[in-house]
């Protein structure tokens, strides 16, 4: 069973990255917090939810009876895979403006001019046919283009990109106008004393949600309810953790038919291209990534070229063990990757059955890797 859940801050939030944060592994002062948290942080406080409302009671390990369902430890996740986060504002989802999308500044507002398609060959340090972003010939700006990593499309918006046009004004939505970041000093506590502790002081940023701002998750693989006391309650109307200090979330339904995306199925299957954009981070081979090898089960997607951010380094935390799990360099949301196809007709279907997005890469049962399947023309 597919269930969608929404996680609303009753405060801030405190969600890091992968910077160290304990005493003496750097410098602890303006240790700031991202938004959205990576798909790790968010499966975590589910799965944590998930069994406190099913007979846990936050001891170290769950009942061993939950094991089938939430798995067992930071690496098995049971029967459960999830989609997302996605940036919610009043239950309606929220998408990174594509990279290959560029615009400029006017009176102090991100305003959309150009997309970028694949260029002809060029002999560079990647190889000596390698395909490199460009502008449209007719794209007749005269201003500096860039892109818009603090800016949000509506759904509206990204399927307007996705079918090759640009955004109107009013499907852009700036991050100021989602959350922002709040200053905090803390000091640590001696636990016999009760009293700070000398040299213990730290400052962070919290994240503060504008007010119908929340996260959104789709959980698949939670048992059907049939009615006897094997029932699984899920965390609806329920407070719970999510992120660092222990910040409250409260847990809501959330209608999981409004991820899914009108993609230009029909215009891929008849060019046998597709980009691919990223709304969740992407955990790819580097050797996919630069061409060399195709996407396994997506049609046989080869990248031609890409518009892509720096790499993100992204880990998680193994609450039983109380240490973090290995970073990994990961591809950020918003990264677009240009491919060719060798059986569009399998894509079309694959991303039609998924209600226009596709899994792609590793982790895909985490949240990583969940794209939209958008046109690019080679004219």
């Amino acid at each position: 069973m597919i269930v969608a859940v929404q996680l609303e801050p009753v405060d801030t939030l405190f969600l890091r990255d992968g910077t160290p944060f304990a005493a003496g592994s750097a410098p602890q002062e303006d240790v700031g917090s991202l938004f959205p948290p990576y798909p790790p942080t968010m499966v975590g406080a589910l799965r944590a939810a998930l069994a406190r409302c099913n007979g846990w009671n936050n001891g170290k390990r769950w009942p061993k009876r939950l094991n089938t369902v939430l798995g067992d430890g930071p690496h098995d996740l049971g029967a459960l895979k999830f989609d997302g986060p996605i940036v919610l504002q009043d239950g309606e989802p929220l998408f990174p403006v594509p990279r290959h999308v560029l615009g400029a500044e006017y009176d102090g507002e991100w305003r959309p001019i150009a997309c970028l398609r694949p260029g002809s060959d060029v002999m560079c340090d990647l190889g000596a046919t390698v395909r490199l972003p460009e502008l449209p010939r007719d794209s007749g700006s005269d201003v500096k283009l860039k892109s818009a990593p603090d800016r949000w499309l509506t759904k509206t918006g990204l399927e307007t990109v996705l079918h090759g046009k640009l955004p109107g004004d009013n499907e852009i939505v700036p991050s100021r106008k989602l959350w922002r970041l709040e200053q905090r000093v803390g000091l640590e506590i001696d636990k016999n004393t009760h009293t700070a502790r000398e040299g213990r002081l730290y400052s962070t940023r919290h994240v503060r949600t504008m007010r119908g701002v929340s996260l959104g998750m789709r959980i698949d693989g939670v048992p059907e309810n049939d009615r006897t006391e094997n029932d699984w309650t899920l965390p609806h109307g329920c407070l719970g953790p999510l992120g660092g200090e222990s910040r409250v979330v409260e847990y809501r339904s959330w209608d999981a038919a409004k991820l899914e995306i009108d993609a230009p199925l029909g215009e891929i299957d008849t060019a046998e291209r597709v980009a691919i954009v990223a709304l969740t981070p992407l955990d790819l081979d580097k050797a996919v990534v630069h061409g060399r090898i195709p996407l396994e089960n997506a049609g046989g997607l080869q990248v031609v070229s890409a518009c892509l951010d720096r790499p993100r380094r992204v880990g998680g935390w193994d609450s039983l063990a109380r240490r973090p799990l290995s970073l990994r360099s990961l591809l950020p949301a918003g990264s677009v990757l240009f491919c060719e196809a060798d059986n569009s007709r399998h894509l079309a279907r694959t991303a039609k059955t998924g209600g226009g997005l596709l899994k792609i890469g590793l982790r895909t049962e985490w949240g990583f890797g969940l794209t939209a399947v958008g046109a690019w023309s080679n004219e």
